[in-house]
C-alpha cells in the first residue's frame, strides 16, 4: 500500500479542506459519504510515487509543490477555438474549468432514449443507476486518483441511453481549462448504455493557453448485454498542464467497447483504461496515439480483465517522441482460470524523432486459463534511412520526408476510428505534434 510522505500534507490539506467545503452543500447523504470515502482513501495512499510498480516512471513530486486552487469561473474568450473542434449536428456538452457552460453546449432537442443530465441533478434523479455502477467496484481497491476524483466529485455528466436505442449523432463532452493560476479541476462522468444499445461519445480535454492547472477526470462506463459504444478520449492541454485520468468500462455478455485513446498535451500525463469483460461473448478495442515534444511526459496504463469464456480484445497503442520526451506504456492483459477460449492482443509501437528521448514499454500477460490465444509485443525504433533516402531522391527534402513517414505512422492508427468526425477533430488537436517537426 502507498502511504502519505511528508512533504505532500499542503496538497492533502487542500483536498480536505474542498471535499469539506463541497459536503457543506445540498448533495444527497449518499453523495456525501463517497466523497468522504474518497477522501479518506486518499489521504491513506497519498500522491504516488516511483516507489510503487504502476508508477515506476511517473514521478508526480512536483504537484505537491504546486499551491493548487478550485477552479474559478472565467470570462470567455475561447469560442473560435470550441468551434473549431465543434459541429451544429452534434451534441456538445461543454465544461469550462469543471462547470457545465449552456451558452457554449447544445443540449436541445436531444433524441428519444437519450437521458442526459449534470451531475448535481443526476445524483438525485438517477440515485439508483448510479449506485448500481460504483458498486461493482470495490472502494478499498480504488486508485489513488479514482479516490482523488471521487472526494471532490462536484460537477461531470450523466448519459443514460434506453434499451434498443441506437443514438446516431456524436455526443462530444469538451473539457476547456483557463486559469491565472494554479488551479484544480475534476470531472466525474457515467456513461450507461441500456441492452442492444448504440451510441458514439468523444471526450475532448483542451486548453487554449498556457494555463497551470491539475485535471483528474474519471470516467465510468457500463455496457449492458449486446449494446456498442464507440468511444474516444482526446487529451490535448496546456505544456504547462497536468493530466491524471482514469476511465473504467464494465462489459456485460455479448457487448463491444471500440476505444480510442489521444494524448497530445501535458507536461505530464497519465491515462489509465481499465475494461473489465464481465460477460461472454464481449469483445474491446483499446487503441491510442500519444505525441510528446520539449520534455513532455505521458504515461498510458491499460488494463483487460477477462472474467468469462470467449471473449476477445485487441490493443495497438502508438506513440512519436521527439525532443527530449519520456513515453510510458504498460499494458496488462489478466486471463482467469474460467475464461476459457479468450483471444487476446496487444502491441505497443514507438517511433523516436529525437536523440533524447526515452521509452518504457511493459506489455504484460497474466494467464490463468489453458485454452487461450493471447500475444504481446512491442517495438522501439526511428525512421528507415531508406525510405527517407528514396523520398529525397524524389526531390523532398529529408524534413519533407520525415513529415510525410510520420503522417503515414500516425494515419495507420487514426483509419482504425470508424466515425470521420471523430478523425477530423483528432487531426486538428494533432496539429502541435506535426507543428514540433517543422
Amino acid at each position: 500500500m502507498l502511504t502519505m510522505e511528508q512533504n505532500i500534507s499542503p496538497f492533502i490539506d487542500t483536498v480536505q479542506k474542498y471535499s469539506a467545503e463541497l459536503n457543506k452543500n445540498n448533495s444527497p447523504d449518499w453523495f456525501k459519504k463517497v466523497r468522504e470515502n474518497g477522501l479518506s482513501r486518499f489521504t491513506t495512499l497519498g500522491i504516488p510515487t516511483p516507489k510503487h510498480e504502476d508508477w515506476k516512471y511517473t514521478n508526480l513530486a512536483v504537484l505537491s509543490n504546486t499551491p493548487f486552487k478550485p477552479a474559478a469561473r472565467v470570462a470567455l474568450s475561447f469560442q473560435d477555438q470550441i468551434q473549431r473542434i465543434c459541429a451544429k449536428d452534434e451534441i456538445t456538452i461543454v465544461f469550462v474549468n469543471g462547470i457545465l457552460n449552456e451558452q457554449l453546449s447544445s443540449l436541445d432537442n436531444l433524441p428519444k432514449g437519450l437521458v442526459l443530465l449534470p451531475l448535481n441533478k443526476a445524483i438525485t434523479e438517477h440515485e439508483t443507476q448510479i449506485k448500481e455502477l460504483l458498486s461493482k467496484y470495490k472502494p478499498t481497491e480504488d486508485t489513488p486518483f479514482v479516490a482523488f476524483n471521487h472526494a471532490l466529485a462536484e460537477h461531470g455528466i450523466y448519459i443514460q441511453i434506453t434499451d434498443k436505442t441506437v443514438i446516431e449523432k456524436l455526443i462530444h463532452i469538451v473539457h476547456v481549462t483557463q486559469s491565472t493560476e494554479a488551479s484544480l479541476t475534476t470531472a466525474s462522468n457515467f456513461i450507461i448504455l441500456g441492452k442492444s444499445s448504440e451510441a458514439t461519445v468523444l471526450e475532448t480535454h483542451v486548453c487554449f493557453d498556457q494555463s497551470v492547472y491539475l485535471s483528474t477526470p474519471l470516467t465510468d462506463i457500463v455496457l449492458a448485454e449486446n449494446a456498442v459504444l464507440h468511444y474516444c478520449k482526446a487529451q490535448s492541454e496546456s505544456l504547462k498542464s497536468f493530466h491524471v485520468g482514469n476511465t473504467r468500462v464494465w462489459q456485460e455478455r455479448d457487448s463491444h467497447f471500440d476505444g480510442f485513446a489521444l494524448m497530445n498535451g501535458g507536461e505530464i500525463t497519465r491515462n489509465d483504461l481499465d475494461i473489465i469483460s464481465n460477460g461472454e461473448g464481449t469483445s474491446s478495442t483499446l487503441n491510442g496515439f500519444y505525441g510528446t515534444n520539449g520534455k513532455q511526459h505521458v504515461d498510458n496504463h491499460s488494463s483487460m480483465d477477462h472474467r468469462l469464456p470467449n471473449c476477445t480484445s485487441n490493443q495497438l497503442y502508438k506513440g512519436i517522441l521527439n525532443g527530449e520526451s519520456h513515453s510510458v506504456f504498460n499494458g496488462k492483459i489478466f486471463v482467469r482460470k474460467i475464461a476459457q477460449k479468450t483471444n487476446s492482443y496487444q502491441l505497443n509501437k514507438n517511433l523516436i524523432l529525437g536523440v533524447n528521448c526515452r521509452v518504457d514499454t511493459k506489455p504484460q500477460l497474466e494467464i490463468f486459463a489453458d485454452d487461450v490465444k493471447c500475444t504481446h509485443g512491442a517495438t522501439i525504433g526511428q525512421l528507415n534511412e531508406d525510405e527517407i533516402f528514396y523520398l529525397q531522391t524524389r526531390c523532398i527534402s529529408k524534413k519533407d520526408a520525415v513529415k510525410l513517414l510520420a503522417h503515414g505512422f500516425v494515419e495507420d492508427i487514426l483509419n482504425k476510428i470508424q466515425n470521420p468526425a471523430i478523425i477530423k477533430k483528432l487531426t486538428i488537436l494533432l496539429e502541435p505534434t506535426f507543428a514540433a517537426l517543422e
